[in-house]
Order: C-alpha cells, then structure tokens, then sequence
C-alpha cells in the first residue's frame, strides 16, 4: 500500500491487517463493548487498556489525548497507563464541545513531534471524520476514537474495534494468586485487509504482569476463564 504499518506484535491479528500492521497515517475506531454482565461499561478498562496497547506500540513522540469535562466519566489512571507507556508523554487536551474536541484532535494531527491523537467521544459526525480521516493520512499519524459506546455502521474509519471485558484467568504455579485480566476484541471493520466485510474475527487477549505483555488465548484455553476482573486505568 505504501504506506507505514505499525505491527501490534500480535501474529494472529497482524496477519489480517494490511502489510501486518495498523496503518499509522489513517483513523481507527475503539468502541467499548458489554461487559460479562452485558453492561456497557464506558470505562471499566478494556477499551481504554486496548487503546493504550495500540498506543504503546507507536514510536517516541508526545501522545495527544482529547476529552470532555469528567461527568459520569473518570479521568486516566496514570500508575496503569505506566504499564504500557510513560505518562510523561502524554498532553491531556479538555474541550467543552464536541466540535472543539475535533477542532483539537485535527490540529494535533498536523503538530510536528505528536505520535498519535487520541478523542473521547460519543459523537458521530462524518464531516469530523472524513477530516481526521484526511489530516492523518496526509501527516502520517494516527487518530483514535474511544467510543463509550457503539458507533453508526456508516464510518470513514480504516479499522474499527470492539472491546470488551472477559472473565479472567488466575495464573498457574508458583503464581496461584496472580490474576490475568482478559479481553474480548473483535475486529468490526477492516477497510483494507483481511477478511470480507461479511466476517468479524474475534480474540480473546489476556494480559500478563510478569512478562508485561499481551498474548491471544487459544481457542482450548476460552473455558478456563475465572470469576471476572477490571483492570484500573481511571482515578
């Protein structure tokens, strides 16, 4: 595509995605998905754990985050966000109104020495997004929404993620107490790789505080799961 890809160091979702990474120069979409309860919890970790790893994979540079003034929702947890990158980088952005938290996001795109930009929103507007879409492509840094919620089927988004919590799993011998949070991702949307539009793959990625890493569970491994954890990344 000629384009730079960024790989997540995920061989079974590397593989769909096109030249085995995340486009950097593009928008993508993270939308929180039901927890085991069937609540959709906007904030209890896993979309936002999700869109930390995505940015934890990106190369050195100041990391751009935009939201609205906390109502229902709480702000980052910095001790959690350490355990995929350093906090020092990122520059929190608030906005009172939707369009100003776009206005934001698309000046950070053009701002030289950002990594990548980050929005809170729960806006679907596809004027913003055919313009983040354009701004990233054009500077060659990645935009992220974070949906609390589901967004329109409609969107200008190169990927599209559904994130939710899963049951998770207590480490084995000599680490019977360490529990390993899990994570449910489909991959709603993606525009210029593999599979059809027809197909949404799915994993189960669960995260290990030993080796500071995530791996997706086997398919023999999905049973095993334990009584349900969140993983703190809000105060």
């Amino acid at each position: 595509m000629g384009r730079e890809t960024v790989p997540l160091g995920l061989p079974e979702i590397d593989r769909l995605l096109p030249d085995g990474g995340l486009l950097a120069g593009a928008l993508h979409e993270v939308e929180a998905g039901p927890a085991p309860s069937g609540r959709v919890a906007a904030h209890d970790g896993a979309a936002l754990g999700f869109t930390a790893f995505l940015l934890s994979r990106l190369g050195p540079g100041t990391l751009l985050w935009c939201r609205q003034p906390a109502g229902a929702d709480a702000p980052l947890y910095a001790p959690a966000i350490a355990a995929w990158f350093d906090p020092a980088r990122l520059l929190m952005v608030t906005a009172r109104r939707e369009e100003d938290l776009f206005w934001a996001m698309e000046e950070g795109l053009r701002t030289p020495g950002i990594a990548a930009v980050v929005g809170e929103t729960r806006a679907a507007d596809p004027t913003a997004g055919r313009r983040l879409s354009l701004a990233a492509e054009k500077n060659g840094v990645p935009a992220l929404l974070l949906r609390p919620q589901p967004a329109p089927p409609q969107s200008v988004c190169t990927t599209r993620w559904r994130i939710a919590s899963a049951p998770s799993s207590v480490a084995p011998a000599p680490s019977p107490d360490l529990v390993q949070a899990r994570w449910q991702v489909e991959l709603r949307r993606n525009r210029f790789g593999l599979p059809s539009v027809e197909e949404t793959p799915s994993w189960l990625l669960e995260w290990n505080d030993e080796t500071r890493r995530l791996a997706v569970v086997s398919q023999a491994q999905h049973g095993s799961a334990g009584a349900p954890q969140r993983q703190r990344l809000v105060g």
